[in-house]
Order: structure tokens, then sequence, then C-alpha cells
């Protein structure tokens, strides 16, 4: 690598550290309950603009056991709509970006390290943002997030983005074997976009809630419903997250195997990445 592009590589994680460490936690007012005007009680998690109704709301479910150092703003979901249509964001960036370096093929250029970089930054993002309840931006630790299905969830994922980012950094400088140069990248996709059919969104409380709309009667409550709506939405968008990644992986599996040759194999796995991003900027919960 040239100086010049080692130096717009640390340019670009001096400024995505920064960006993603001034998104990592909210105003210091909404985490403070104590600056609230006196006769007043801080709102419950995620009240103020949250969609899905809160446990205490409904009959015969408590709200679960949090710390009371854990900030209000952790059940909130418009902390994790924002995450969805950040990530979706980075994965346009990424996509747009791999697209170039693809038309340009045989030619290669510096344009093929953006797209490692991106995903660099889409991982150091979710670092800050996944889990506001838990370690590095929460009360909860590392190991304890581990015992949350959602949060080990997250985890898993991150971890997937990282090496997903490693393996096309390798790649653009020539560094994988043969054998992971075809395989790597399909295999991560395909492992991602399985597991997100098990992606447990809402965690332990979440779980509460739904085997408590088992019950008799659960069901036929507003909040009930209200938040059965909810989870059906999350799912139906999860599952075209899953169905466009599986395009991802088949494309990207043609273009690195070389049953797709040309720059039809370098740049049609990316029109897949685009459509993933552009469909997360409209995430809702």
């Amino acid at each position: 690598m040239t100086a010049s592009f080692r130096l717009a590589v640390l340019a670009c994680g001096i400024a995505s550290v920064s960006i993603s460490t001034l998104g990592a936690k909210p105003p210091l007012q909404s985490q403070n309950p104590s600056t609230q005007p006196a006769g007043t009680s801080a709102p419950a998690s995620g009240s103020s603009s949250s969609s899905t109704p809160a446990m205490s709301d409904m009959p015969g479910m408590s709200a679960p056991s949090m710390s009371e150092t854990t900030p209000p703003w952790c059940g909130d979901n418009a902390w994790s709509t924002l995450n969805h249509r950040v990530a979706g964001w980075f994965l346009l960036v990424w996509g747009l970006a791999a697209l170039a370096a693809g038309m340009e093929w045989p030619r290669r250029t510096w344009r093929r390290y953006v797209g490692p970089m991106v995903l660099f930054g889409l991982a150091e993002f979710l670092f800050f943002r996944n889990d506001p309840e838990a370690w590095p931006t929460g009360p909860m630790s590392f190991w304890a997030s581990l015992h949350d299905p959602e949060d080990l969830q997250h985890h898993i994922f991150l971890l997937l983005i990282i090496l997903m980012a490693f393996v096309e950094l390798l790649r653009a400088a020539d560094r994988l074997p043969p054998l992971a140069a075809k395989y790597a990248l399909p295999a991560l996709g395909a492992f991602g976009a399985v597991y997100l059919f098990f992606h447990k969104h809402g965690g332990a409380a979440m779980a509460a809630m739904m085997s408590h709309a088992q019950e008799p009667g659960s069901s036929a409550s507003s909040g009930m419903q209200q938040m059965m709506a909810s989870m059906s939405l999350v799912r139906h968008e999860h599952l075209w997250f899953s169905i466009i990644g599986f395009g991802f992986v088949a494309a990207k599996l043609l273009g690195d195997s070389g049953q797709l040759k040309g720059r039809w194999g370098k740049a049609l796995w990316p029109i897949f990445v685009v459509m993933l991003g552009v469909y997360m900027l409209g995430y809702v919960e």
C-alpha cells in the first residue's frame, strides 16, 4: 500500500471513531432523571416515543426488574430504529463503492479498498450502539450480556461483520488463499441470512410478553394487540433482510467462484447490498 492510501485509511478511521463515539450516547439530560422538574417521575424505558406498550400497562404483567442505573432510553424503539437506518446507510455506501469498483474491472484501483473500510465503520458504529444497556455504553458487563439472547445475537452479528470486512480487505490486497477467496464471504453471508430467522428481538422481556400473549384473554387487550402488531412488523422486515441476503450470497458465490465472469461477476452482488441498504433506510418498529 502506498503512503497516501495509508494516510487515507488513518483519516477514515479517526473520522469513524469520532462519529461513532459521538453517536454512542444520547444527550446527558436524557440520561439523568434527576434533572426533571420536581413532582414528576422518570418515564419508563422507551415510554416517550416507543410504539410498543410497556409491560406494566398490560393486564397481569409487571415490568421486568432492571437496575436503577439503567438509563431510561434503553427500551426506546427510536434507538433500535436509528441503528437499523444508519446501518442501512453504511450498507448503501458499501454497495455503491463495490459497484463502482466492479464496473472498473479488470482495472484495479484504490476504490476496491473503500468497501472494506465502510464495513469496518459499520462494525465500529454497532459496537457502540448495539445494546445501550450493556457494555461499552451501559451498566451491564460484557459477560453478563452474553446471557441475554438478543445481546448475544448482536455480538455474533458484530463479529460476522468484522470477519466480512477482513475478508474483503484481504481480497482487495490479494492476500486471500484461493479457497477462501471463493467461499469465505458467501459462507459468512449465508450464516448471517439463516441466523436472522432466529433473531430474538426484545430479549428476555419481549419473550415474557409473548408468553403472556398465549394466555386466554390476553390478546383481547389493546396493548397486547399493539405489541403483537409491532412484533409481526419486525419479523416481516427481518424476513426480507434474509431474502435479500440470500440473493447477495448467490450473486457473490457466482462471482467469486468464476461462474459469473467479467463485470457481471464483480458488479451483480453489490446491487443486492444496495437493495438491502435502501430497504433498511425505511426500517420501523
